[in-house]
């Protein structure tokens, strides 16, 4: 049996098991994980893991109506391409991508500003990593990398908003975000709960994460 299977195999409430076993395999590392900013070129790669994102962790939720073509990634790097190209400002905005053997595995992207009137100074709006690439550390690497340029561009409280039934929102509990707010966000002709988990500063994401 692998240490991992004894981790989650040890806790005696059945109900927390998910829980712990899902923090315990985010956690595994993955030295040869490269992060760099994400550029037009990227589109595809970004669109397919987006779309794959959403199919993963929304259709247990979502109707099928609503995915519609944001599990299509074809129709995901077209929006990609088209908001790099013509909307993304690198004053204001951030995009990096995590690398692995040559391949984009994952993706971060952030904005300043507060949204949700939260008191953000800035936000993590995406963060998704490959399915076939997860509980590597890709996310948590993509996040110690964005937590570098929010120290210089934006140095205070950071916010990070998640479905509320989304699945692997637990990965905000495990690394000290605290839920400060419940919104409701409108896609196609539905409204869905959102939470909004923030850290003090990026410096408390990187202890959170580190943790």
């Amino acid at each position: 049996m692998s240490c991992l299977a004894m981790v989650c195999l040890s806790r005696h409430k059945v109900k927390d098991m998910n829980l712990r076993c899902r923090v315990a395999l985010m956690t595994l590392p993955a030295p040869d994980i490269s992060i760099r900013p994400g550029t037009p070129a990227d589109s595809a790669a970004i669109g397919r893991i987006l779309a794959d994102g959403w199919r993963q962790a929304y259709s247990g939720f979502m109707p099928k109506s609503e995915l519609g073509p944001r599990i299509d990634p074809d129709y995901r790097a077209r929006e990609v391409g088209a908001w790099l190209s013509t909307q993304f400002d690198p004053n204001a905005e951030l995009l990096l991508v995590a690398e692995q053997a040559g391949h984009v595995t994952g993706f971060l992207a952030a904005r300043l500003g507060d949204r949700n009137d939260v008191g953000s100074a800035a936000q993590v709006t995406l963060l998704y990593v490959a399915p076939e690439h997860q509980g590597r550390g890709a996310g948590r690497q993509l996040l110690l990398e964005a937590a570098e340029w929010l120290k210089v561009h934006a140095p205070g409280p950071v916010s990070i908003g998640a479905f509320e039934q989304n699945p692997f929102r637990s990965f905000y509990e495990a690394i000290g975000g605290v839920v400060v707010k419940a919104v409701v966000v409108r896609v196609d002709a539905r409204e869905w709960p959102v939470v909004v988990y923030l850290w003090p500063s990026p410096e408390a994401l990187q202890e959170g994460i580190r943790a």
